[in-house]
């Protein structure tokens, strides 16, 4: 390929990326003003006013607790405590890395557009963990993975108005899912591995995974008991402080916070997921309450101002973050992490 050829692919590349992020301004400044042209303006600053102080700290301090629970879960996931020591600092028990890993993701995760941001945990983890690439691209997608399995128990389980027979018959159903879809990777995939030689594509990418799925430290009950908590927390903060703008009842609240949660793994995001979280939010709410409420007029604001709150503390927490390592930031060599499986 000439020099030429190779600039003018670089150039098409360039302007398909930007065109993916010009779609994706568009479409969440389109729907978010949708949203509010149903809601009168007057409403949603009246709105924000309304909860109370106490209403506040419960939510700030939910939020804030389950950012710890998230880097607690990284150092399960990762192995990071089976009696490998390591002279990291420590807040609260917590390895100072991991946390910074975690705040400076999810602070990417929340203001960049298209999920742009989780591109951002590889890079991380592998600065401040000292994590091969590979294996931070598999460990964020089993994270991912566990966090739809985790959510859709929860779906589930505290749905308002479905049958024991609906909810237990859900669980099962996630339940064999994920350990059918285990199964059936590990079949695929057995063939090509006795193969032997490097296997690259979506193959390649599988088999990682698939170590991934047979990482021991990935399968302990902690890991599970975290995400369980992380999210329980976040979505008892959110339902919080929706309940008290919107003044819906607590449970159609948490419904509404279950959707924007759900709404942010549509891969077509805006920029800071304006749009499509306050609509996964009114959708939540809205499946709950009749078409004609006047309740529903108050949700967008509620929404809007629920997003806004998590945003500013996603930047703030960053920006803690940022100090967490501090001037006394170690050289760490690989091999201060456990041997794994390959990938």
């Amino acid at each position: 390929m000439t020099i030429l050829q190779t600039a003018s692919a670089l150039d098409a590349s360039a302007t398909r990326s930007r065109l993916k992020l010009v779609l994706a301004w568009v479409f969440g400044m389109a729907l978010l003003g949708w949203l509010l042209s149903r809601t009168p303006l007057a409403p949603i600053v009246e709105a924000v006013q309304r909860p109370s102080a106490g209403t506040w700290a419960l939510t700030l301090g939910g939020l804030l607790l389950s950012y710890g629970l998230r880097g607690a879960r990284l150092q399960v996931v990762l192995g990071l405590e089976g009696g490998h020591p390591s002279t990291s600092r420590r807040w609260l028990g917590l390895r100072t890395d991991a946390l910074r890993v975690i705040l400076l993701h999810n602070a990417a995760v929340n203001l960049l557009p298209m999920r742009a941001g989780e591109l951002s945990f590889p890079w991380l983890a592998a600065r401040e963990l000292k994590l091969p690439l590979p294996r931070a691209i598999v460990c964020l997608m089993w994270m991912r993975l566990q966090d739809l399995a985790v959510l859709a128990g929860l779906g589930l389980a505290l749905w308002p108005g479905l049958s024991w027979a609906v909810r237990l018959s859900g669980l099962l159903s996630v339940a064999a899912a994920w350990h059918g879809g285990w199964w059936l990777l590990k079949r695929m995939l057995s063939r090509q591995k006795q193969h032997g030689g490097e296997v690259k594509g979506w193959r390649g990418m599988a088999l990682r995974l698939q170590a991934a799925l047979l990482e021991p430290s990935h399968h302990r009950p902690a890991a599970w008991g975290l995400t369980l908590a992380n999210w329980a927390l976040k979505l008892a903060a959110g339902a919080t402080l929706l309940s008290a703008i919107s003044q819906v009842t607590w449970p159609v609240a948490w419904a509404g916070a279950l959707g924007g949660e759900l709404a942010a793994i549509f891969p077509l995001q805006g920029p800071a997921g304006f749009g499509t979280y306050e609509a996964g939010v009114w959708a939540g709410v809205a499946a709950l309450l009749d078409h004609h409420s006047p309740l529903l007029a108050q949700v967008v604001g509620a929404a809007l101002a629920l997003h806004v709150c998590f945003l500013i503390c996603a930047v703030c927490a960053a920006g803690v973050a940022a100090l967490l390592s501090g001037p006394s930031r170690r050289s760490e060599t690989p091999g201060d992490l456990p041997p794994r499986h390959p990938g």
